[in-house]
């Protein structure tokens, strides 16, 4: 699957946040890696998955990035497919692709033949009343992994039970990235560089991701449907960030593992929507 390749290497272009002097390839006060990472993930249904592909097709499914999810406790989650309703105005709608040029997706020519070979899906707009197909989390975990586990595992439990009780129909998903570079240049330090213990901190993220997130599989009447990790190596110095298949990475039959995921959304959206 293509999507870990264009996050690596579309991240590896530095950006440069509001009036910032400085650019760089992540910053933890942007959300361009989250968005990026929903759109990677979004190719990656319309390439891979026939339902989902055949449906975006036909105008039945929409997405948004940024979506509020409007329940008990409104939340925004980043990525959310949704069931067109026959009667969404058509206007003033934006296009996965044009998405795609505004996030500055890079894109190799075999990459682009593929956006090429799917038709284009249509965002939501914040005034549609939808019904949620898929509700999607994007976290990532770049640097000071144990200081970071507590607040990452809140924040996952959280966004999967407000998006149950939001929409109790929808398939949820958990998705993050895991930095296992040895070092990291803070953008928050001044440029400090932060030393990690890997592949041994990026092990103990995934292995929380993996084992200590709730599913629904597990009978507990709450949890996400679809849980997926991604290990990449960015530095944030410059160097390339590239996607890691080292110690700390998910071998093929882990149920985290990002192929699997793709393949676990698809088989839960054809169960539920495929009608």
């Amino acid at each position: 699957m293509r999507g870990p390749a264009i996050l690596a290497q579309t991240m590896s272009v530095a950006t440069s946040r509001g009036s910032a002097a400085r650019a760089w390839q992540y910053h933890s006060r942007s959300d361009n890696h989250s968005k990026l990472a929903c759109w990677t993930v979004l190719f990656d249904l319309l390439v891979e998955c026939d339902v989902i592909r055949r449906h975006a097709a036909e105008g039945r499914l929409g997405f948004a990035i940024n979506h509020v999810m409007v329940g008990p406790i409104n939340k925004t989650l980043d990525l959310v497919l949704t069931v067109v309703s026959p009667s969404r105005p058509a206007a003033g709608r934006r296009r996965f692709s044009e998405l795609g040029e505004k996030y500055g997706v890079v894109l190799s020519d075999a990459d682009q033949a593929a956006l090429d070979g799917i038709t284009d899906i249509e965002e939501d707009l914040a005034a549609d009343v939808s019904e949620i197909a898929v509700a999607l989390e994007a976290k990532a975990c770049m640097t000071e992994h144990l200081k970071s586990l507590p607040r990452l595992h809140a924040e996952v439990l959280a966004t999967g039970y407000l998006a149950k009780q939001a929409s109790p129909e929808c398939i949820t998903v958990s998705y993050s990235l895991v930095n296992a570079a040895p070092t990291f240049m803070t953008p928050s330090g001044a440029g400090k560089v932060n030393v990690h213990a890997q592949p041994s901190d990026a092990q103990r993220v995934v292995t929380m991701l993996s084992t200590a997130i709730p599913m629904v599989r597990d009978g507990l009447g709450f949890g996400y449907d679809v849980i997926g990790v991604s290990v990449i190596d960015c530095r944030n110095d410059g160097t390339p960030v590239s996607i890691s298949t080292g110690a700390a990475a998910p071998g093929s039959q882990d149920h985290v593992h990002y192929e699997r995921m793709i393949r676990a959304i698809c088989a839960a959206y054809r169960n539920k929507f495929a009608r």
